[in-house]
Protein backbone atom coordinates (compact mmCIF):
# COMPACT_ATOMS: atom_id res chain seq x y z
CA UNK A 1 0.00 0.00 0.00
CA UNK A 2 1.37 3.11 -1.19
CA UNK A 3 2.07 6.04 1.64
CA UNK A 4 0.34 9.37 0.73
CA UNK A 5 0.74 10.92 3.88
CA UNK A 6 3.08 13.69 2.59
CA UNK A 7 -0.01 15.28 0.40
CA UNK A 8 -1.63 16.04 4.19
CA UNK A 9 1.93 18.38 4.83
CA UNK A 10 1.19 19.40 1.22
CA UNK A 11 -2.37 20.46 1.76
CA UNK A 12 -1.19 23.38 3.76
CA UNK A 13 0.86 24.74 1.01
CA UNK A 14 -2.43 26.11 -0.95
CA UNK A 15 -4.20 27.10 2.10
CA UNK A 16 -4.84 30.89 3.28
CA UNK A 17 -2.43 31.63 4.85
CA UNK A 18 -1.53 32.47 8.44
CA UNK A 19 1.19 32.04 11.19
CA UNK A 20 1.13 28.49 11.26
CA UNK A 21 2.91 28.10 7.60
CA UNK A 22 6.29 28.75 8.66
CA UNK A 23 6.03 25.70 11.32
CA UNK A 24 5.67 23.34 8.04
CA UNK A 25 8.89 24.83 6.41
CA UNK A 26 10.81 22.32 7.22
CA UNK A 27 8.96 19.06 6.91
CA UNK A 28 8.04 20.42 3.28
CA UNK A 29 11.54 20.88 2.17
CA UNK A 30 12.20 16.75 3.61
CA UNK A 31 9.42 15.84 0.90
CA UNK A 32 11.02 18.08 -1.97
CA UNK A 33 14.43 16.62 -1.20
CA UNK A 34 13.49 12.97 -1.30
CA UNK A 35 11.21 13.56 -4.73
CA UNK A 36 13.33 16.68 -6.52
CA UNK A 37 15.92 18.58 -4.81
CA UNK A 38 16.18 20.74 -8.16
CA UNK A 39 12.26 21.80 -6.89
CA UNK A 40 14.27 23.38 -3.90
CA UNK A 41 14.32 26.66 -5.34
CA UNK A 42 11.01 27.00 -6.00
CA UNK A 43 9.88 26.24 -2.05
CA UNK A 44 12.90 28.82 -1.00
CA UNK A 45 10.75 31.42 -3.13
CA UNK A 46 7.70 30.55 -1.47
CA UNK A 47 9.75 30.35 2.12
CA UNK A 48 11.44 34.05 1.63
CA UNK A 49 7.61 34.81 0.93
CA UNK A 50 6.27 33.66 4.28
CA UNK A 51 9.18 34.62 6.61
CA UNK A 52 9.72 37.71 5.13
CA UNK A 53 6.39 39.34 4.06
CA UNK A 54 3.34 40.07 6.69
CA UNK A 55 0.41 37.94 7.11
CA UNK A 56 -1.58 40.80 5.53
CA UNK A 57 0.49 41.01 2.27
CA UNK A 58 0.36 36.77 2.31
CA UNK A 59 -3.28 36.84 2.28
CA UNK A 60 -3.61 39.43 -0.35
CA UNK A 61 -1.48 37.69 -2.23
CA UNK A 62 -3.40 34.40 -2.16
CA UNK A 63 -6.58 36.37 -2.70
CA UNK A 64 -5.53 37.72 -6.07
CA UNK A 65 -4.06 34.23 -7.13
CA UNK A 66 -7.09 32.48 -6.47
CA UNK A 67 -10.11 34.71 -5.74
CA UNK A 68 -10.42 37.97 -6.94
CA UNK A 69 -9.42 38.18 -10.76
CA UNK A 70 -7.84 34.41 -10.20
CA UNK A 71 -5.29 33.60 -12.06
CA UNK A 72 -6.58 29.92 -11.84
CA UNK A 73 -9.05 28.14 -9.23
CA UNK A 74 -8.27 25.60 -6.41
CA UNK A 75 -11.45 23.71 -6.78
CA UNK A 76 -10.71 20.67 -8.77
CA UNK A 77 -14.36 19.99 -10.10
CA UNK A 78 -14.40 23.61 -11.23
CA UNK A 79 -11.07 23.36 -13.27
CA UNK A 80 -12.01 19.90 -14.85
CA UNK A 81 -15.40 20.61 -15.85
CA UNK A 82 -16.45 24.44 -15.48
CA UNK A 83 -19.90 25.15 -15.16
CA UNK A 84 -20.64 21.78 -16.41
CA UNK A 85 -23.20 19.48 -14.94
CA UNK A 86 -20.47 17.17 -14.34
CA UNK A 87 -18.66 19.12 -11.74
CA UNK A 88 -21.89 18.54 -9.79
CA UNK A 89 -21.88 14.95 -9.90
CA UNK A 90 -18.39 14.74 -9.28
CA UNK A 91 -18.76 17.07 -6.21
CA UNK A 92 -21.33 14.76 -5.05
CA UNK A 93 -19.01 12.11 -4.99
CA UNK A 94 -16.29 13.49 -3.71
CA UNK A 95 -18.24 15.17 -0.87
CA UNK A 96 -19.21 11.09 -0.27
CA UNK A 97 -15.71 10.02 0.24
CA UNK A 98 -14.96 13.34 2.27
CA UNK A 99 -18.02 11.81 4.86
CA UNK A 100 -16.96 8.49 4.75
CA UNK A 101 -13.52 9.16 6.48
CA UNK A 102 -14.99 12.38 8.33
CA UNK A 103 -12.19 14.77 6.59
CA UNK A 104 -12.70 18.18 7.53
CA UNK A 105 -13.39 20.28 4.49
CA UNK A 106 -13.94 23.37 6.72
CA UNK A 107 -15.51 26.50 5.35
CA UNK A 108 -14.07 25.06 1.95
CA UNK A 109 -16.02 23.02 -0.50
CA UNK A 110 -14.99 19.15 -0.92
CA UNK A 111 -13.44 19.65 -4.44
CA UNK A 112 -10.79 22.54 -3.00
CA UNK A 113 -7.59 21.23 -3.93
CA UNK A 114 -6.61 21.04 -0.12
CA UNK A 115 -9.54 19.07 0.98
CA UNK A 116 -8.61 16.10 -1.71
CA UNK A 117 -5.08 16.73 -0.77
CA UNK A 118 -6.15 15.92 2.96
CA UNK A 119 -8.30 12.99 1.50
CA UNK A 120 -5.98 11.06 -0.43
CA UNK A 121 -4.28 9.48 2.93
CA UNK A 122 -7.39 8.95 4.36
CA UNK A 123 -8.45 6.61 1.31
CA UNK A 124 -8.57 3.21 2.01
CA UNK A 125 -8.96 2.20 -1.35
CA UNK A 126 -6.04 2.34 -2.87
CA UNK A 127 -7.43 1.87 -6.65
CA UNK A 128 -9.24 5.22 -5.59
CA UNK A 129 -6.55 7.03 -4.84
CA UNK A 130 -4.75 6.12 -7.58
CA UNK A 131 -6.95 6.84 -10.00
CA UNK A 132 -8.11 10.28 -8.09
CA UNK A 133 -4.59 11.16 -8.34
CA UNK A 134 -3.49 9.91 -11.67
CA UNK A 135 -6.81 10.96 -13.69
CA UNK A 136 -7.82 13.89 -12.29
CA UNK A 137 -5.40 15.74 -10.19
CA UNK A 138 -2.29 15.65 -12.29
CA UNK A 139 -4.20 16.50 -15.71
CA UNK A 140 -6.01 19.12 -13.52
CA UNK A 141 -2.49 20.69 -11.85
CA UNK A 142 -1.49 20.84 -15.12
CA UNK A 143 -3.82 23.36 -16.44
CA UNK A 144 -3.79 24.93 -13.52
CA UNK A 145 -0.26 25.74 -14.06
CA UNK A 146 -0.98 26.70 -18.02
CA UNK A 147 -3.18 29.27 -16.34
CA UNK A 148 -0.01 31.68 -14.69
CA UNK A 149 1.37 31.29 -18.37
CA UNK A 150 4.49 33.00 -18.02
CA UNK A 151 4.19 34.71 -14.77
CA UNK A 152 6.30 34.47 -11.85
CA UNK A 153 3.71 33.73 -9.36
CA UNK A 154 4.46 31.68 -6.40
CA UNK A 155 2.03 29.21 -6.52
CA UNK A 156 2.46 28.27 -9.52
CA UNK A 157 6.02 27.01 -8.24
CA UNK A 158 4.27 25.36 -5.64
CA UNK A 159 1.65 23.51 -8.17
CA UNK A 160 5.15 22.10 -10.51
CA UNK A 161 6.37 20.72 -6.95
CA UNK A 162 3.23 18.90 -6.86
CA UNK A 163 2.30 17.79 -9.55
CA UNK A 164 6.00 16.46 -10.09
CA UNK A 165 5.53 14.56 -6.58
CA UNK A 166 2.40 13.47 -8.05
CA UNK A 167 4.22 12.23 -11.25
CA UNK A 168 6.51 10.47 -9.06
CA UNK A 169 4.26 8.44 -6.84
CA UNK A 170 2.26 6.87 -10.02
CA UNK A 171 4.22 7.33 -13.16
CA UNK A 172 1.58 5.32 -15.32
CA UNK A 173 -1.30 3.56 -14.03
CA UNK A 174 -3.72 1.65 -16.08
CA UNK A 175 -6.85 4.27 -15.72
CA UNK A 176 -6.56 7.15 -18.58
CA UNK A 177 -5.54 10.71 -17.79
CA UNK A 178 -8.48 13.07 -18.50
CA UNK A 179 -8.68 14.84 -21.54
CA UNK A 180 -9.38 18.74 -22.16
CA UNK A 181 -9.57 18.80 -25.96
CA UNK A 182 -11.71 15.91 -25.76
CA UNK A 183 -15.22 17.30 -23.58
CA UNK A 184 -17.62 13.82 -24.74
CA UNK A 185 -20.40 13.70 -23.35
CA UNK A 186 -20.66 10.20 -21.18
CA UNK A 187 -21.82 8.95 -18.27
CA UNK A 188 -20.01 10.31 -15.23
CA UNK A 189 -21.00 6.88 -13.77
CA UNK A 190 -19.04 4.47 -15.99
CA UNK A 191 -15.66 3.21 -14.85
CA UNK A 192 -13.30 -0.09 -14.64
CA UNK A 193 -13.07 -0.23 -10.56
CA UNK A 194 -15.62 -2.98 -9.57
CA UNK A 195 -17.39 -1.38 -6.11
CA UNK A 196 -16.48 2.05 -6.92
CA UNK A 197 -19.53 4.51 -5.92
CA UNK A 198 -17.15 7.66 -6.95
CA UNK A 199 -16.02 6.95 -10.33
CA UNK A 200 -12.76 9.74 -11.21
CA UNK A 201 -11.87 8.08 -14.31
CA UNK A 202 -14.03 10.56 -15.80
CA UNK A 203 -13.76 10.76 -19.67
CA UNK A 204 -14.94 13.60 -21.22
Amino acid sequence: MKNLTHYKLLAELFRYPSDDLKTYMGKWRDIVSLYNPELILKLDSFAIHIKEKPISFQQEYYIRTFDVQASCFLDIGYVLYGEDYKRGIFMVNIKKEQLKVSNDCGSELPDHLPNILTLLPKLQDTDLAEELIYSMLIPAIHEMILKFGDGTNLYKGLLEILVTIMETDYPDSTYERFDFSERKETDLFEGSHAGMHVPFDCKM
